[in-house]
């Protein structure tokens, strides 16, 4: 072999490995990236759940000042299903006797997008506090497919009790 078809075949095997070596970045690009993505979306949702769980441990639930007792009647001409009564919000409606006000605090508006949720119900009457629900939440943050719904995680996963109209009113004895 002559040293012109040596230098050739140097020359074509340069090419054929820079051919490779696109290939092999353009693979990790194509294939590494979105799972780098997919991977930066779990463990950012799993950190944000972990949050959650913090606090909903630290005050999330219900707190119960004063329980009020309902006759079956009182109860059914309040709206009462399912052993709950509806509680309004004291801003769109004038005439109900129990209303509760609601906060929502923003913790981190970005995705996933983590709120607190407090709510307060009165006793219109007297103004008197009834009970308090605390409840912290974690929406989204997932991997962007275009197709499916974002999931969420909350104090409800953790089963702990947000029924503030259970706890507070009890019908005829019964809970």
């Amino acid at each position: 072999m002559s040293d012109e078809q040596k230098r050739e075949e140097q020359e074509e095997q340069k090419q054929r490995s820079g051919a490779g070596l696109f290939v092999k970045w353009a693979l990790l690009v194509v294939i590494g990236l979105p799972v780098a993505w997919f991977a930066f979306c779990e463990a950012r949702k799993a950190y944000w759940d972990w949050r959650v769980t913090q606090m909903c441990e630290k005050d999330g639930g219900v707190i119960v000042y004063q329980t009020i007792q309902l006759s079956d009647s009182e109860y059914k001409n309040l709206g009462g299903s399912y052993g709950a009564i509806p509680v309004p919000e004291r801003r769109s409606s004038e005439d109900a006797p129990y209303v509760s006000d609601t906060t929502i605090t923003n913790i981190r508006e970005s995705n996933p997008r983590v709120a607190r949720w407090e709510s307060t119900i009165f006793r219109r009457a007297d103004d008197i506090q009834l009970g308090k629900l605390v409840t912290y939440a974690r929406v989204g943050g997932d991997f962007p497919t275009g197709i499916a719904h974002q999931s969420s995680f909350s104090c409800r996963n953790l089963n702990i009790r947000l029924d503030i109209e259970r706890q507070i009113f009890n019908v005829d004895g019964r809970r």
